[in-house]
């Protein structure tokens, strides 16, 4: 299984700008995590196999700005043993008769690192942008609709709460919005090949 991971930090800047009423952002110590989007296509990989590519777009808010983890975190909690090596954690559940069960083959590998950025300015909270690149083969992806289920954890351990995405037609290709509107390609267009 073929994955990658795409990260945009956006670093919250909050300047010490005073109103009548204005005070300053704050956020809880305790990370949270969003979906925002997917951009979901059936697409052949670098290798010529048949993949479900999906570009999940999350936002992520810690409090404290302690999310994330540098290159060299690799000892104690964040060794590769450590269930804290990785620190952004995605599931992907098939949706069936009203149920959501986890699909372990496709979920086992979805685990990454997001990387470490101090926060600046005043107010030390971290607000990001991430995207996730995942491509799955297709033989493990058959499913007509499925669900993101996403948590992370902070570098102090503190666990995000589990954040869900809406559901997700997986046979269609375009973008879902976190509010269940789409925006897919017509089928003349679904034939399209992904840029890799």
């Amino acid at each position: 299984m073929v994955k990658e991971i795409k990260i945009f930090l956006f670093v919250a800047v909050v300047l010490t700008v005073f109103y009548a009423c204005g005070k300053l952002e704050t956020y809880s110590e305790l990370p949270s995590v969003e979906f925002k989007q997917v951009y979901i296509a059936d697409t052949v990989d670098d290798l010529g196999n048949d993949v479900k590519f999906q570009d999940i777009t999350l936002e992520i808010i810690d409090g404290d700005g302690n999310l994330g983890l540098n290159a060299e975190d690799t000892v104690g909690n964040f060794s590769p043993d450590s269930q804290y090596y990785n620190n952004l954690f995605i599931t992907v559940c098939e949706k069936r008769n009203g149920d959501y069960n986890e699909l372990t083959k496709v979920s086992k590998n979805l685990c990454y690192r997001i990387p470490y950025k101090a926060p600046i300015g005043q107010n030390k909270y971290l607000k990001a942008e991430v995207k996730v690149d995942v491509r799955i083969p297709l033989g493990y992806f058959d499913y007509d609709t499925i669900r993101y289920e996403f948590f992370v954890y902070d570098r102090d351990l503190n666990k995000s709460d589990v954040a869900f995405s809406c559901d997700i037609p997986a046979r269609r290709h375009g973008i879902v919005f976190s509010d269940g509107t789409y925006s897919f390609f017509k089928d003349d267009e679904e034939e399209e090949e992904i840029e890799n």
